[in-house]
């Protein structure tokens, strides 16, 4: 499945897309997120996605304004509910910047979408758990990550499976935990915007001693 999202990841460039604005979420490649659709416009939105190539451009609201990068997602999943509600599951692409928003008659917003700087990110969908094994510096940076999220897991009191977060890559453990640590929306922006997974990782690592830090009303330093 990994190197068929790859693949999908690498071809996939439409020119626009429906947006979703959601403050306090993004969705970085290789990552699932699941989402609740309850008002009409996005049901809407939906509904049409599924009619063609089921592709939403998840971005930050900030304000009236929208956030400069997003995250292309696809519809993976879909049930709807006996109350009319939809439940999705998205799969991230890509990252995408945002281009000029276009004049529609739908009652969501749609935006052109620039993908050039982002033809890495397909690279996450097929990351191997071995390679980085093999390495030093890799069994290192996972380690500083695990110590990071253990310190950040106790300080919200959130129970971790640490021995099936063994299996998952690293590049996509950054992904999947940067999107559901509970930072603020502009934290996780910052996180969705780094340009290479090794830069995401030290900042992941940073917020997540910082906010443990807070939590626990001292200052832990960042083990990077």
């Amino acid at each position: 499945m990994s190197a068929h999202y790859k693949s999908l990841a690498r071809r996939t460039n439409p020119e626009s897309a429906a947006l979703f604005p959601l403050s306090g979420t993004v969705l970085l490649p290789g990552c699932d997120l699941p989402l609740n659709i309850f008002e009409p416009r996005y049901l809407n939105m939906i509904d049409d996605a599924l009619r063609g190539e089921r592709l939403i451009g998840m971005v930050q609201s900030q304000g009236s304004d929208l956030a400069p990068i997003g995250g292309l997602g696809r519809i993976s999943q879909f049930s709807e509910t006996e109350d009319g509600r939809y439940l999705v599951v998205l799969k991230g692409l890509k990252r995408f910047r945002l281009g000029e928003e276009l004049d529609v008659k739908t009652p969501y917003r749609q935006a052109k979408l620039i993908f050039d700087g982002f033809e890495a990110d397909a690279d996450t969908h097929d990351a191997k758990q071995t390679s980085e094994a093999l390495s030093e510096s890799g069994r290192s940076d996972r380690a500083a990550l695990t110590v990071a999220m253990k310190s950040l897991a106790k300080a919200v009191g959130v129970q971790v499976d640490w021995d099936t977060l063994k299996e998952i890559p690293l590049p996509l453990l950054i992904n999947q935990a940067a999107m559901i640590s509970p930072f603020q929306a502009e934290d996780k922006q910052s996180l969705l915007e780094a340009a290479t997974s090794d830069e995401r990782r030290r900042l992941l690592i940073g917020l997540m001693h910082l906010y443990a830090g807070q939590i626990n009303g001292g200052g832990e330093q960042p083990t990077q």
